[in-house]
């Protein structure tokens, strides 16, 4: 029942981490490589471009993240590949062996890779885990949700794949 109560929220950035607020609305996404969980290399944000993107930064110890990670992969398989990329970034929750056992035991297969420092600052303020980005084909971050979002994320990525852009910029509850 808990794990119910928070899925609207999401779980707050530990001690020292950033805080605040503001519009990722058309800021260019950072141009991350990072190192794949299953140790295969390491994939590039930039190289994503010509693809809708969607990030979610998330850690192994939230619970709101993990309520969340079944749509994500729901997600992640109802896009094509050629217009869509679902990528876990996946924050403070241990050694890669660690994590790829656990997003194994959660039926995960959408592209995760390791966060380090300074990862979740580069897409600006951090208010907590989840944070989700949603990225245009030209790189651009085009609207930033905190704490589970549900149908909405699915509306988005498609109007977003389908016209290139969103048409509702206004702030809603838990989303910029």
């Amino acid at each position: 029942m808990l794990a119910t109560a928070l899925a609207g929220f999401g779980c707050n950035a530990p001690k020292g981490a950033g805080t605040g607020s503001g519009s990722s609305d058309d800021k260019a996404a950072p141009e991350l490589v990072l190192s794949k969980v299953d140790g295969s290399g390491t994939l590039s944000l930039a190289e994503q471009r010509g693809k809708v993107v969607l990030v979610d930064l998330w850690a192994t110890w939230c619970a709101p993240c993990i309520s969340e990670l079944p749509h994500l992969q729901e997600m992640a398989e109802g896009f094509s590949p050629d217009d869509f990329l679902m990528l876990g970034i996946v924050l403070e929750s241990g050694d890669r062996e660690d994590v790829q056992e656990f997003i194994g035991e959660k039926g995960i297969h959408y592209a995760q890779v390791m966060g380090e420092d300074g990862t979740k600052e580069s897409f600006g303020p951090f208010l907590g885990y989840p944070t989700k980005y949603l990225i245009d084909r030209e790189g651009r971050v085009v609207k930033r949700y905190f704490g589970v979002i549900g149908d909405q994320l699915k509306a988005d990525i498609q109007t977003l794949i389908e016209t290139g852009a969103l048409p509702d910029k206004a702030e809603k509850s838990g989303v910029s």
